[in-house]
């Protein structure tokens, strides 16, 4: 049973790597611990079958933008903040390699003023719901897109028109 479970978790990983693109980030969605997780990733990408797993789950993505694009939304609008809070109330610099396990996905900048306090901008969370919603029905992966640069940007659609 505990390899059944461990056989879905890597498949999650997998599920989650090919809509992330990063290894770290990808284990830690599938359940794997923070301190471990870029060796677990790793791990289960030299198995040839997860590689080709990995490489499905990517071709059904790519087949479809839109999803890719929702992905994305859904990251920015439901996405935790909690490893932004965690830089911000930091006693000191957090080394390179734990910033590099850090989700900072829905942060749009970070800024470091002389006295040494920091600025945290994120993405538009209403935004990117707004877009969520207004491509939620049948909208073509060029708007959708649209809506995610917009989102990014911090742009309204008008921005753009």
């Amino acid at each position: 049973m505990a390899n059944s479970n461990e056989s879905k978790r890597r498949s999650l990983f997998c599920c989650h790597y090919a809509r992330l693109g990063d290894v770290t980030e990808a284990a830690r969605c599938a359940g794997y611990p923070p301190e471990t997780a870029a060796a677990d990733g790793a791990a289960i990408l030299r198995q040839g079958c997860y590689r080709r797993m990995v490489e499905t789950y990517r071709s059904v993505l790519q087949d479809n933008p839109a999803a890719v694009v929702r992905a994305g939304l859904e990251r920015l609008a439901f996405g935790r903040t909690n490893d932004a809070v965690q830089l911000v109330l930091a006693e000191e610099m957090p080394s390179p390699e734990q910033i590099q396990g850090l989700d900072l996905f829905p942060v749009s900048s970070i800024k470091r003023d002389k006295n040494g306090g920091m600025e945290v901008h994120f993405f538009d969370r209403l935004k990117a719901l707004a877009s969520l919603y207004e491509y939620s029905g049948d909208a073509d992966g060029k708007a959708a897109a649209h809506a995610l640069l917009s989102a990014l940007s911090g742009g309204t659609e008008a921005d753009g028109e």
